[in-house]
Order: structure tokens, then sequence, then C-alpha cells
């Protein structure tokens, strides 16, 4: 089914404000922001209030690299306080080195409210071409929640899916889903286009 309508919010205060617009099939999200990561956040996030397990999928069509670290990705997230308890599976815009990767995915998560993130990264050693590349705009996403287990998976056409990884934490029953981006420089905003959102609320 298609998602539901999403509302952008500003996450941590980022200098330079974000947007979200949806154009036809299409959601665009314009973000500044430090980053998501350590104990406080920065970025913009087009969520929605959803209840239970799930599965939202998209397609990552386009990504403006701001940073080596500029990133986007489907997250589930306690509240909208910038300390807040979350988890993300989240993609980079390109394949340059980065630290335990040398492709797009990533999954990370922050077990409670204000304290560190930490990450989830490609199987290592990484071979010499990455397992999970960030070729856009041939680049799908989906995250599944069912109880506290979370289900990354990736696909390079939309129909054949490979899980990432599975991760176990305790988030709220009810919490916001949507998309993120963080531009990774305080001083460049970044354009990041979405489309094919599906989600499917699970019994």
């Amino acid at each position: 089914m298609p998602f539901p309508s999403l509302s952008g919010v500003d996450i941590g205060a980022p200098k330079l404000p974000g947007s979200t617009e949806q154009t036809g099939p299409d959601l665009i999200l314009v973000a500044g922001g430090s980053d998501i990561w350590d104990r406080r956040d920065e970025f913009h996030f087009a969520q929605t209030r959803v209840s239970g397990d799930f599965t939202l999928s998209l397609r990552v069509l386009s990504l403006q690299m701001a940073d080596l670290y500029t990133k986007v990705g489907i997250m589930l997230r306690a509240s909208l306080d910038a300390g807040a308890a979350h988890v993300m599976l989240l993609t980079f815009g390109d394949n340059q080195p980065r630290n335990k990767n040398n492709g797009g995915l990533e999954f990370q998560f922050r077990a409670t409210d204000n304290g560190p993130c930490a990450g989830l990264y490609p199987p290592q050693p990484l071979p010499d071409v990455p397992q999970f590349p960030a070729d856009l705009p041939d680049h799908w996403l989906k995250l599944s929640r069912s109880g506290d287990v979370f289900t990354g998976a990736y696909s390079a056409d939309g129909k054949a899916w490979v899980t990432f990884c599975t991760h176990r934490q305790r988030l709220p029953e009810t919490a916001l889903l949507g998309l993120a981006v963080t531009s990774h420089n305080v001083e460049k905003s970044v354009t990041a286009r979405f489309s094919d959102l599906t989600f499917t609320p699970l019994a």
C-alpha cells in the first residue's frame, strides 16, 4: 500500500533548514545538519506515526554529497528529540571507501535515549567489489519490524532482495517512521530524491 502522508521536520535545529516535497510519485527531501550519530542528531526527517510491525521499502533515486558521510535512509525513531533512540538502514551516495565499508549500506542504532550510536557494517573483510553498492538510481532499501527484531535488506531492481542485517532492539510499539537525510556538513544542504515507497503493516 502507498506510504501514509509524511510530515517533514528538522531534528536537532540544524543551521540550514530542510524541507519535504512530493512531486508526483517522487519524494524530494532537502536537508542540512551535522550528522546522525553520537548522542545527538541533526537532520531532516519526513515521518509519520505508525504502530506495530511493518515493512517499508523505497528506491533511492539520487543524493547530493556535501561530505563523505552524507547519508539517507529509512528510520524508526522513538521521538522527535535530538537524542532519541532509533534504528536506521542507511545508504551513502557513492562507493568511496569509508570506515569498514566500500559500498552504500550500513545499519545504525541508538539503543537508549541520549546514548551513543553504533553501526552494523558489511561482512568483513571487504571484497574488492562492494556487496551492497550505492549504484543510484538502481538502489532499493527495505526495513522491516517484527516485535523487537529489525531487518534491513537491499535490492538492485526492487524485486530480488538480499538481507543486509538483523538487529534486536526495544523501541516503543508506536513510533515515528520515515526518511532521514543529513548533510554531514553544517554549511551545505543536500537534496535527496526517492520513489516507489511501499508500506505494509503486518499483523
